[in-house]
């Protein structure tokens, strides 16, 4: 118990014995004290000294003796000894003194107290003990029943606060073992909790992108020193509203973004951010940064707050720069001297003799050529320059895939293809485009089908219209995408192992300027396929229903 808990030390030990035993020890010596004044002829009674003696010695044990070393139930031999001495002292003080049995109170409370139930009986055999010995030593028992009251009246009662203590004391042991329980379990809890929180920060602190957390009043909470370091760039704190600096700019680097449109102050009004890039700060020594932010919600629907990430892809953009810098030199090289080559061959055909067959030949080889060569520039240059989508206009993309597929079928024909078109139309076809461009985008879809089938397969066009899109599935029977193939096939420049073993020739543009155009009209586009299995592209536009 807290009070009389014996710990395993010496230490513990004297705690027992200072709170346990001194106070009987000290009124002994009160008594002592009083006995010598009031009633000096006790002080020579062998009953009187022989119970101060056994107080004296067993305060005297439980101060010396190693008691930690042993059950801490052996302690009871020191209450039950301090019990005979009480006895004794009451035996010869009883007539005089008549409250000298309150010497009782401390042992019996210890034993009750101190212990665990079963010493609630040491207590009561104790008090029943104090009482009997005094009739025992006088010689007389009461003889009227007030006689008897007075006798046993305050032993009772001391036998009744002995219950009531022990039934407490049972009551504070259970209510402390449950708080230790409580507490051992608050204690693992915040040691796991700091564990997280020393993992999180090393995780936040390790990772290269800038990651920073506000709560749901838009107070900071945490952010790692990537993220105070790209803030820094632009010249504000994390910590401080509007969160916004002066030297933020839009992709083009020239186009200041205002305060409010700037990702922490938009992140924080719950917009979702899906990887947009900004330049930040000033010119010379600007990063590129591509971030993304989300809403955290807790399982009940409650906003814990808003996470910000922010990558420094300054490398990377740098290296697309000049990518698309090198690709615009080299077209516009290119272009030059085929220019003049395209000129001279029109005016080597006007002046070829008739009847010269074999010239004739080699410059349609030639023209051809060139003309190939002459496309391949052009879309080298497509790829370095943002289609912007004209002005839009109603167009029926029943139109476009006819369009479309007049444009491939003579591609289709010499590899004995067939292209099997099939309308579900149940709502007019009309969307709002450039139907320049969605032509395009169609027909290169179905030349890379027409491309990547085996001859003499079926190629599949499907036109279905809902309530809200128009919808064209491009379905060959080619070797199919595998995971990876697919979530890079969108992506310029990119060949898959199948094309560069088969020698099929392309620069890997067209798809790439499919999903250009067909993002600019708001549309989507979804793959699905599986190796050796071919693969079903669809293109969703927006339905015009006003057309």
């Amino acid at each position: 118990m807290p009070l009389f808990e014996q710990e395993g030390s010496p230490r513990g030990r004297l705690r027992v014995f200072v709170r346990a035993q001194l106070p009987l020890l000290l009124a002994t010596a009160f008594v002592v004290a009083v006995v010598a004044v009031a009633v000096p002829a006790a002080m020579t009674s062998p009953v009187f000294l022989l119970g101060v003696g056994v107080i004296a010695l067993a305060s005297l044990g439980a101060a010396v003796l190693p008691w930690e070393t042993v059950s801490p139930n052996a302690l009871m031999s020191v209450a039950v000894v301090d019990i005979a001495g009480v006895a004794f002292i009451r035996a010869e003080l009883l007539d005089d003194i008549p409250s000298i049995g309150m010497l009782a109170i401390f042992p019996i409370l210890w034993l009750a107290y101190g212990f665990h139930r079963s010493a609630v009986l040491l207590a009561v055999a104790g008090a029943l003990f104090i009482t009997s010995y005094g009739f025992a030593y006088g010689g007389t028992w009461p003889t009227t029943a007030l006689q008897w009251a007075n006798v046993i009246t305050l032993p009772a009662l001391i036998i009744a606060v002995a219950v009531v203590v022990n039934a407490a004391s049972s009551q504070l042991r259970r209510n402390r073992e449950r708080l230790l329980v409580a507490h051992d379990s608050q204690a693992a809890a915040l040691r796991t909790s700091q564990d997280n929180e020393l993992l999180s920060r090393a995780i936040l602190d390790t990772v290269t992108a800038g990651v920073a957390f506000y709560d749901s009043d838009n107070r900071l909470v945490v952010a790692n020193d990537s993220a105070s370091a790209l803030t820094g760039l632009v010249g504000f704190r994390l910590d401080e509203p509007p969160y916004a600096g002066e030297n933020v700019l839009v992709a083009d680097r020239s186009t200041t973004i205002p305060f409010d449109q700037q990702i922490i102050p938009r992140a924080l009004r719950g917009e979702v951010i899906d990887e947009h890039v900004e330049w930040l700060g000033p010119a010379g020594a600007q990063v590129a940064i591509m971030a993304s932010a989300r809403q955290v919600h807790r399982p009940d629907g409650d906003l814990l707050g808003t996470v910000i990430i922010a990558y420094d892809i300054t490398e990377l953009a740098q290296a697309i720069d000049i990518r698309e810098e090198f690709l615009t030199t080299v077209s516009h090289e290119l272009r030059t001297p085929l220019t003049s080559m395209t000129g001279y061959l029109e005016l080597l055909e006007e002046s070829l003799p008739e009847g010269d067959a074999t010239s004739a030949r080699y410059l349609e080889v030639i023209a051809r050529n060139t003309k190939t060569l002459r496309d391949r520039i052009a879309d080298l240059l497509a790829a370095t320059e943002a289609e912007t989508l004209a002005e839009p206009r109603p167009v029926h993309m029943g139109t476009i895939v006819d369009t479309a597929i007049v444009a491939v079928s003579g591609h289709a024909s010499a590899r004995g293809q067939l292209l099997d078109v099939r309308r579900n139309d149940t709502a007019p076809a009309w969307v709002q485009g450039d139907a320049v461009q969605l032509r395009k985008a169609l027909v290169e879809l179905l030349t890379n089908a027409i491309k990547f089938s085996p001859t003499e397969s079926r190629i599949t066009i499907e036109q279905d219209t809902t309530d809200s899109e128009v919808i064209v599935t491009v379905h060959d029977r080619g070797p199919g995408l595998d995971r990876g193939e697919r979530a890079q096939m969108f992506d310029r420049f990119y060949r898959t192992p199948f094309a560069r073993a088969n020698a099929i020739q392309g620069f890997g543009l067209g798809l790439a300027q499919v999903k250009n155009t067909i993002d600019g009209h708001g549309g989507r586009l979804s793959v699905a396929s599986a190796a050796q299995r071919g693969t079903r592209v669809t293109v969703a536009i927006p339905r015009d229903k006003t057309a």
